[in-house]
């Protein structure tokens, strides 16, 4: 029997954190034999239009099956959304029925505004953190995690991480094999840590150090090969010598 999967949508909502989450469990439920079955939601149903234009076609709230996975994704209209009572009413009724509720980015709000994450631990977009914290004070609010799990609800910071929150739902459900499988059909990390900093090391080292930023792309660019400090300094146009001076020098 499919896992329903409600995907919880409202005017200026961000297409792909919808889009990353629902291929997720998509290409999962290929492989493992058990679909998920995925309904956009919205207030009214019909199209909603994303902050790009582009529009889905929705299922009312009033119409919704009982879910498995409720998520909620963020967009430019969350602060209009986080206000609307019919949907505070459907979120809070979805914790009582559904395993789980999930956020991308600020959809965490929408679960704030409904009380769902008063003493939680949660996370969200670094440059929406302290505007949570401060709007919502009995919320725990780790700004530097990629997602986060606390009970039933998970929530995650900005696209890729509603990816990487997405994989670990389904190696939960399906096992930790399909959940790499599906990483490796979408050419996405299997599993970074939930905790892990937003910031990447390696954009932390490029900002920092300027005369390598061309290597650094390319590295991102290259993660799949086996990357040798030979490799490294010949793509950097140095000799392997001055590479390891160069690089090993500490950065101001």
């Amino acid at each position: 029997m499919p896992k329903q999967i409600g995907v919880l949508l409202y005017p200026d909502f961000q297409l792909l954190d919808a889009a990353g989450v629902m291929a997720v469990f998509e290409i999962a439920g290929a492989f493992g034999g058990t679909p998920y079955e995925m309904t956009p939601l919205s207030q009214y149903g019909g199209k909603v239009r994303s902050s790009s234009g582009m529009v889905i076609e929705t299922v009312p709230l009033a119409a919704a099956v009982p879910f498995d996975t409720l998520v909620v994704v963020r967009g430019e209209g969350h602060k209009q959304a986080m206000t609307c009572p019919e949907l505070q009413i459907f979120i809070r009724h979805q914790a009582n029925t559904a395993r789980r509720i999930c956020s991308v980015c600020t959809g965490a709000f929408l679960l704030a505004a409904s009380g769902l994450l008063d003493g939680r631990r949660v996370t969200t977009h670094w440059q929406q953190a302290n505007a949570m914290a401060e709007q919502f004070p009995k919320v725990q609010v780790l700004a530097d995690a990629i997602h986060v799990h606390d009970g039933l609800i998970w929530t995650s910071a900005g696209i890729s991480a509603g990816i990487d929150m997405a994989l670990s739902l389904v190696s939960e459900d399906l096992g930790a094999d399909i959940g790499r499988r599906t990483a490796k059909q979408m050419v996405v990390f299997y599993h970074r840590p939930g905790g892990q900093s937003q910031f990447s090391a390696l954009l932390e080292m490029e900002s920092t150090q300027e005369r390598f930023s061309g290597l650094l792309g390319w590295i991102r660019s290259n993660l799949q090969e086996r990357l040798t400090v030979e490799t490294l300094a010949n793509q950097a146009g140095m000799s392997l010598g001055t590479f390891r001076a160069v690089f090993g020098q500490p950065w101001e």
